[in-house]
């Protein structure tokens, strides 16, 4: 043995313990290192399968579909949204300032001119807030029936649910959207509250507070939101944790995504070129198009994680 086969020997003999419990420990600890390692390639696996079956059931074109009725919808919600609570809850201003602050986290980048357009819906709420609720209620359906259309591509379900089913489940998945929201509006008031109160916050509570507001709880009810799609709209049984972590994957690529799109619009999309002043719009439906993309990808990836967990 040479001096150098010493040196590897005696670092050796040093680095294992001769204490049993010591070497039981250390080799409970490698074993659930090597777990971790097996299960995150596994998981990369899985998404890997999930992009290639995307790409097999045309996820792109089921994508374009939901982003049709998301954008027939959006103008009902709206007016469904200000005649509901701008008429009972806050007034004008707070209304405009909850909306101004929910484009800029849903879309990145947006045309500030289009708040004037809002603001004319909200003076005429009294008007269209009975046509938006009847146009909300029934565009909601499509929106939530395309969904479970290309969900149960994703999932291959053969035997679909019946009209009167499908039509409860839209209502259900309407119901709890709403709640959603309205929790939100109602996160988006604490922020406020504590904003204006922050001088007699402790300084060591107060930011934890509001990041935890400002940035944790709305991306669990972004995460929240994905993971009702994907455990209830599918005519599949779809296990809690399959759909729990298909919703957090959608939800961080979701996050990811929406910087990432931002920065891209501001520093090298050149719409205004092509589309001049319909830019604004171009941009709000990529945006859209690209996030039902995403939800599609999650669905794929829930849709493996469920094979998995069956076959265990």
């Amino acid at each position: 043995m040479n001096h150098r086969d010493t040196n590897v020997l005696a670092i050796e003999i040093i680095v294992v313990p001769s204490d049993p419990a010591a070497c039981d420990a250390m080799k409970r600890t490698h074993s659930m290192r090597f777990k971790l390692l097996k299960k995150i390639l596994k998981n990369f696996g899985l998404l890997s399968q999930a992009l290639s079956k995307f790409n097999d059931d045309n996820g792109f074109f089921l994508s374009s579909g939901i982003t049709f009725n998301i954008l027939i919808n959006l103008i009902p919600f709206i007016m469904l949204l200000l005649a509901s609570v701008g008429a009972y809850l806050f007034n004008d201003e707070e209304v405009l300032d909850y909306i101004r602050a929910y484009f800029r986290d849903v879309a990145p980048v947006l045309d500030p001119n289009i708040m004037g357009t809002l603001m004319d819906v909200i003076q005429n709420r009294r008007i269209v807030g009975i046509l938006g609720f009847v146009g909300f209620l029934w565009l909601s359906r499509c929106v939530f029936s395309s969904l479970r259309t290309a969900l149960n591509t994703v999932f291959q379900v053969e035997k679909r649910r019946g009209m009167l089913r499908g039509i409860g489940i839209d209502l259900l998945m309407i119901l709890l959207t709403g709640i959603l929201l309205f929790v939100s509006m109602i996160l988006s008031s604490v922020i406020t509250f504590l904003q204006s109160y922050q001088g007699q916050i402790p300084v060591a509570i107060g930011p934890t507070i509001q990041w935890i507001l400002k940035y944790l709880l709305p991306f669990f009810l972004t995460m929240g939101m994905f993971f009702l799609i994907y455990k209830i709209i599918p005519n599949e049984r779809v296990h809690f944790k399959s759909a729990l972590k298909a919703a957090l994957f959608t939800g961080l690529l979701w996050e990811l995504a929406k910087h990432l799109f931002g920065w891209y619009v501001i520093y090298l999309a050149r719409y205004s070129i092509v589309y001049g002043s319909l830019s604004t719009l171009v941009v709000f439906v990529v945006w859209v198009y690209y996030s039902s993309t995403i939800l599609i990808v999650g669905g794929e990836l829930a849709y493996f994680l469920e094979e998995d967990r069956q076959h265990e």
